[in-house]
């Protein structure tokens, strides 16, 4: 093997190969439509319902045949009716003979033990949560289809849940992706309101279901590199524009990573242990920082805002617009669009070019009156 390849690099390659590739299966989509509910319906109801029709067609003809012209149609499924319902109005049809009071008890018993076998498996579509399943999957559909830049986080498990819990806090829309059901179960139980996806983060129609085309970012957060990097190519070949951020494992990835196109790579190993020196080195300062920016109280968070295109605040110097009127907000950083460097503590004389990020500290409401301002209008 020559020192530029990697058995890790040939089997990413390889399944991006078969994913990106190979043409896509047309099975059946990851979340349910109403057809899907309908269809699903009619499958699990279609032999109880037959059976009970059949018994039903069986006993009119048999009597009609058996009557042989004395009773009409009606009469026989009339009586066809009282016999398999068991309300015990007694024989309505005149002449009756021993022949036919066979069929009766043969169409009693047989009425019986396929009503019995229809209760059952109308009980079972209901109890095993078929039906509520395909439901609930059906509602979260629509409550994703109803979301604009909300996040996709690609696993979920002792990493990811932070993540999910950090979302919620600050009130951002997200949606899950989680591979192993248990996991998903507990995000579930734990973020009632948080749709999850139970399947794999590397499908593009797994991705699809969960909004890519209209999110605002995507973490790729499962415990593999390789799948991760998957994950990466995936969705920025779904969406050119997309903020990503992917979890590394081993550092000397990450430019693998940012090639394959992730925005923004993080090393949790890494980045624990430099948290680990700065509580030794500045304890307070990272008290601060951390109070700020992943407190439990969720009434105040650091954060930042893009000024975009034709908002209100596009243009404007910081004396000019609004902020501190309508937010109640004081900047203390701006990055400016065409500088990788801040300008911290700013004048009022910076102006507020589209492409800017502001950085400011305030409670949810304040930062969402300062994202009505920085939208575009």
């Amino acid at each position: 093997m020559s020192a530029g390849q990697s058995p890790l690099r040939d089997a990413t390659v390889a399944r991006l190969l078969r994913k990106l590739l190979l043409p896509r299966r047309g099975g059946a989509p990851v979340l349910p439509t109403v057809a899907d509910l309908v269809a699903e319906v009619q499958t699990k109801l279609f032999r109880p319902t037959a059976a009970v029709a059949s018994v039903f067609v069986m006993g009119t003809v048999g009597y009609h045949v058996l009557g042989q012209g004395r009773w009409s149609w009606l009469e026989s499924a009339y009586m066809t009716s009282i016999t398999l319902t068991t309300v015990g109005y007694g024989e309505i049809l005149s002449g009756i003979d021993e022949t036919t009071r066979l069929f009766t008890m043969m169409l009693m018993w047989t009425g019986m033990l396929v009503t019995l076998f229809a209760v059952s498996e109308v009980t079972a579509f209901m109890v095993e949560g078929t039906f509520r399943r395909l439901l609930r999957e059906y509602r979260m559909a629509r409550q994703i289809d109803a979301m604009t830049d909300h996040f996709i986080v690609c696993g979920a498990g002792r990493t990811g849940e932070p993540i999910v819990e950090e979302l919620w806090t600050t009130q951002r829309e997200q949606v899950v992706i989680e591979r192993d059901p248990e996991h998903a179960e507990h995000v579930r139980r734990r973020f009632p309101e948080v749709p999850v996806i139970v399947g794999d983060a590397t499908d593009e129609d797994v991705l699809e279901a969960a909004g890519i085309g209209h999110a605002r970012g995507l973490v790729a957060n499962v415990h593999d590199d390789g799948q991760n990097l998957l994950i990466v190519v995936q969705a920025r070949y779904s969406r050119p524009d997309l903020l990503i951020v992917a979890r590394s494992e081993e550092p000397h990835l990450n430019a693998k990573f940012e090639r394959a196109g992730a925005s923004y790579v993080v090393n949790p190993n890494r980045i624990g242990g430099l948290r680990m020196a700065s509580q030794l080195l500045r304890p307070h300062t990272v008290s601060f920082l951390d109070r700020m920016l992943r407190g439990q109280d969720p009434s105040i968070r650091v954060d930042e805002v893009v000024v975009e295109e034709g908002s209100a605040i596009a243009g404007l110097t910081l004396e000019e617009a609004p902020i501190w009127e309508k937010a109640h907000l004081r900047v203390f950083a701006l990055q400016r669009p065409d500088d990788i460097g801040f300008v911290y503590n700013p004048t009022g004389k910076e102006r507020l070019d589209p492409g800017t990020i502001v950085i400011v500290i305030g409670n949810p409401q304040q930062l969402e009156a300062l994202r009505g301002l920085t939208r575009h209008r």
